[in-house]
């Protein structure tokens, strides 16, 4: 039903596209939170992720085979992770918020990448929900493997499963992740 409304609205059809933007606000807000929340902006960064969606929605190639709500989710997140770029910038010499030293002094690492963070930071909470989606053993098998670092004998053994249903179950919960992100 949504791909049809994307195809209407990809040939020119207001209604079409009034109803993907009316639908899409939940995705938009969520996105600002997300990636760029900055309450001084709201509604200009809604005005600007209305005109996302709806250059999303003309430059959006169904042949691909790429589902319209992911193409135009992606687009928003780099959109509002480029507005981090675009932030005045505080030069690294003025002194700290309540302190004597420079900012610069303050930094832990020369090759720090704040943008880098931001989104692996928000990659590792998308994981996060995402997990909760899994069934209690796969999500018990991922945790055990990536986090616990055990390896596949030893989530057998303290599992008190097979090895082949380890390795099967984890395949499994790999695939659903990547299916949900």
């Amino acid at each position: 039903m949504f791909q049809e409304l994307v195809r209407k609205a990809k040939y020119g059809d207001i209604k079409a596209k009034e109803e993907i933007i009316r639908n899409l606000q939940p995705l938009l807000v969520s996105s600002i939170r997300r990636y760029y929340y900055n309450k001084n902006e709201l509604e200009d960064l809604m005005q600007e992720g209305n005109l996302k969606i709806l250059e999303s929605i003309d430059k959006y190639e169904e042949k691909k085979g790429i589902y319209f709500l992911g193409y135009v989710k992606t687009m928003l997140k780099y959109m509002y992770l480029d507005k981090h770029k675009e932030r005045e910038h505080m030069s690294l010499n003025e002194k700290a918020t309540g302190g004597e030293d420079e900012i610069i002094d303050l930094l832990v690492s020369e090759d720090l990448d704040i943008s880098e963070e931001i989104a692996t930071r928000d990659e590792i909470e998308e994981l996060r929900d995402k997990l909760k989606e899994l069934t209690e053993r796969q999500r018990e098998i991922i945790i055990l493997f990536y986090i616990e670092k055990k390896n596949m004998h030893q989530i057998a053994e303290k599992l008190n499963i097979s090895y082949r249903t380890v390795v099967n179950t984890k395949t499994m919960a790999i695939k659903k992740l990547r299916g949900m992100m």
